[in-house]
């Protein structure tokens, strides 16, 4: 009983924490107006990312307004073979530190663990599905420089669109609340990253686990992107999940320590290293490459991906922070 009261009181203390950095942006906010134009501030690395490495920069404004984008990976798991994902999203900028998105991950094909005996005795066979969703997301991202640092906080929510049976959804709604903080040193923009959610499909969204982890989850990341020539961006980052209780585990996984079809309730604990290479190809498409190595799951994960937008970014202003 003990155990469990620290826990709720752990999960309830880091809440408090975190969102009480919601009202960093609003005191920075004077600052920032202060220090550069709209056009500006809006340029920098922070106010025009993507939240939670969603994807390349420009899917979420530079500038206000509004902007649609349509993102197609082809990605390998060590575990569960190919899959194909389509990714349309849209995203609105209201002002220099406010800005909002929506995404919904389609696959058009994914291995799975298919039912096709009864749900009093099961039979899981390997087959592969087409046209399935994916849970949907809404975000809502504010952007501020305070102090010496940039800061972005974005809440997120996950909507329950996605089939549980195959891994691609929570069976509810879910959420999570992330902190990013990172300063510029030349070519290099070292970060970190801290925030507590209910669904580990919502941390790092680029790379598309073969399962979803349900239940409250702290998360952990630090990092630096690297502006390389011809614009091209690369990021490499290690991170941790930490389950602060049990979780549901809903996998369409063939193989490994989370392979079974069922939920299950046991430690949803991950950590390793992923990283990125963008390469913008025009204003409007990005190619990009990324890998995941979980170390606690010993399971690889690798792609390629396609970005299209409807409008391409304005070329951003360097700002001094």
């Amino acid at each position: 009983m003990s155990s469990l009261w620290t826990v709720r009181r752990l999960h309830l203390d880091f809440s408090a924490f975190t969102l009480s950095l919601v009202f960093l942006p609003t005191l920075a906010y004077a600052q920032a107006i202060a220090t550069g134009s709209d056009s500006e501030i809006v340029g920098s690395r922070t106010a025009s990312a993507t939240t939670n490495d969603a994807g390349p920069s420009g899917i979420i404004p530079f500038a206000q307004g509004f902007n649609a984008s349509l993102g197609t990976s082809s990605q390998y798991d060590s575990g569960n073979g190919w899959s194909s994902i389509l990714t349309p999203g849209l995203a609105f900028r209201f002002n220099p530190i406010l800005s909002v998105n929506a995404s919904i991950p389609i696959y058009a094909s994914i291995n799975v663990e298919a039912n096709t005996g009864t749900k009093a005795k099961p039979v899981y066979t390997s087959t592969t599905m087409h046209g399935v969703l994916s849970d949907a997301s809404l975000a809502a991202s504010l952007a501020a420089h305070p102090f010496v640092l940039d800061y972005n906080a974005t809440l997120s929510l996950g909507l329950p669109s996605g089939n549980t049976a195959y891994g691609l959804g929570a069976g509810k709604t879910t959420y999570d609340f992330n902190n990013h903080f990172e300063k510029s040193f030349g070519i290099f923009s070292p970060d970190i990253e801290f925030g507590i959610g209910t669904s580990s499909s919502l941390i790092r969204p680029r790379v598309r686990k073969t399962y979803t982890s349900v239940g409250a989850l702290a998360h952990f990341q630090a990092g630096t992107s690297i502006d390389l020539p011809l614009n091209l961006s690369f990021e490499v980052d290690a991170y941790e999940e930490l389950p602060l209780n049990l979780a549901t585990i809903y996998t369409a996984a063939r193989s490994g320590k989370k392979a079974t079809a069922a939920t299950t309730a046991g430690n949803a604990e991950d950590n390793g290293f992923t990283t990125a290479l963008d390469i913008p190809l025009s204003g409007r498409t990005t190619v990009s490459g990324f890998y995941n190595r979980s170390i606690r799951n010993d399971d690889d994960t690798a792609g390629l991906s396609l970005t299209l937008l409807l409008k391409p970014p304005p070329r951003p202003t360097n700002t001094a922070h």
